[in-house]
């Protein structure tokens, strides 16, 4: 792609995130509703929805061409969209670039600023249609009722959790942020929720039962077995009330586990053809979702995970003491605008050392120093090292066990540097 259109999409940033339809229903009428040309799974929450995505995808794959649309990437921008075994090419980022800027533009003029959100999102569908994409799996940008993604009438929709994050956008409540979550489901099309707060059960509840939709919470309709996992993996067994699975992925922990069912929950009813037991369990064994306790080098071990809330740090602390044989060296890079203090506190569970560096975002990233000088008494022992790379130089010469977490943008900062692939299949 020329540094001009990809100076032009990523200068469209600057709009922030914007949180209405208006924009996204006349970009997709321009362009004749491209998101009407497939089928779609549609997956909200503030964590697993990733990992879910990705799960939905690789069984899709195995039933003809299919695409995933997820955010944001971890080393670059053609990762957030990909159909079968490719990513998106550069070549037809700068043809639907160079076709439909002065549609971008003409809308600065009359309405707003279209988003990088909205832009990249239109594009993803667009691409869609092209590749002839029959079901695509479809992950939220953030919150769902007035996300870019949202136009969307999906097969099935998922709610993989629902917490605090975003309390400034989405509301200050459990409830008001289920309601904004909520928002993707459909008329008379199934809601899968992984969620088992009372607060958020009962306000998806009452959505689905306004929409007529079918109500399905994990719990209640998937029962698991067998679970095990280790540095190479997870298994575990689950049953539902259509089958019963021995599953596998490569990718760690018990929450992966949860992930996995949510995506069997929402193909079993989807109302699609070809899904079977084989199906199921062979695209979950297929399935890659990098940075989620990825192990990318052995010798020293060095694993990173995207982790960047406190109930994705909480989860991570549960599930890493049960692989790791010591306690890893944690590198942290986190956006200003978390909830640092509480997410710090659940993280040191893990190690009792720190070393606070710059995630590849520049205007939303915290001031590694001032962490150091602020939460580094939480640590046993705590440096501030600016430099990702250098702070990942520095732990590889000293431990042994090393832990990259806090933000996206620092895990990929980190696979790039190791040569680390982290394209969603493989």
């Amino acid at each position: 792609m020329s540094q001009v259109n990809l100076d032009f999409l990523y200068g469209l940033k600057r709009e922030g995130i914007k949180l209405e339809l208006s924009i996204m229903r006349q970009l997709s009428q321009q362009m004749g509703n491209p998101q009407d040309s497939f089928q779609s799974f549609h997956i909200t929450g503030t964590n697993g929805k990733g990992s879910t995505s990705a799960f939905i995808f690789n069984v899709l794959r195995k039933l003809g061409t299919s695409g995933l649309y997820t955010s944001p990437h971890l080393v670059k921008f053609n990762e957030r969209i990909a159909v079968d075994t490719h990513l998106i090419e550069d070549a037809y980022i700068e043809k639907f670039m160079d076709e439909n800027r002065r549609l971008i533009e003409s809308l600065m003029q009359k309405e707003r600023n279209p988003t990088f959100f909205e832009a990249t999102t239109i594009l993803a569908f667009q691409y869609f249609r092209d590749q002839k994409v029959k079901v695509a799996s479809v992950e939220v940008g953030l919150g769902g009722r007035l996300d870019s993604t949202n136009i969307v009438t999906p097969v099935v929709s998922v709610i993989t959790s629902v917490g605090y994050e975003h309390a400034d956008k989405l509301g200050c409540s459990l409830e008001a942020i289920a309601y904004e979550k909520a928002g993707i489901i459909k008329k008379s099309r199934p809601v899968i929720l992984g969620d088992t707060k009372p607060q958020v059960v009962r306000m998806v509840k009452r959505i689905a039962d306004v929409n007529e939709s079918r109500f399905i919470q994990l719990d209640n309709a998937v029962k698991f077995s067998n679970l095990e996992f280790s540095l190479e993996g997870s298994k575990f067994s689950i049953g539902t009330e259509h089958d019963t699975y021995d599953l596998e992925t490569r990718l760690i922990g018990d929450f992966q586990a949860r992930n996995a069912a949510m995506a069997v929950l929402a193909l079993e009813n989807s109302g699609l053809n070809g899904i079977s037991r084989k199906v199921i369990e062979d695209g979950i064994r297929n399935t890659v979702w990098p940075g989620r306790m990825e192990i990318i080098s052995r010798e020293p071990l060095v694993m990173v995970d995207s982790a960047h809330n406190p109930p994705a740090a909480n989860a991570l602390g549960h599930n890493i003491s049960k692989v790791l044989r010591e306690q890893p060296v944690l590198i942290i890079g986190m956006m200003k605008d978390k909830d640092i203090y509480s997410y710090l506190a659940a993280i040191r569970r893990i190690s009792g050392s720190v070393i606070f560096t710059t995630p590849d975002e520049p205007m939303r990233a915290a001031d590694p120093c001032m962490l150091n000088r602020t939460y580094g008494p939480m640590f046993n022992e705590s440096l501030c090292i600016p430099d990702p790379v250098e702070a990942l130089e520095y732990a590889v010469s000293k431990y042994s066990s090393i832990l990259v977490t806090g933000s996206m943008y620092l895990v990929g900062v980190i696979k790039k540097n190791l040569h680390s692939a982290a394209e969603p299949f493989k």
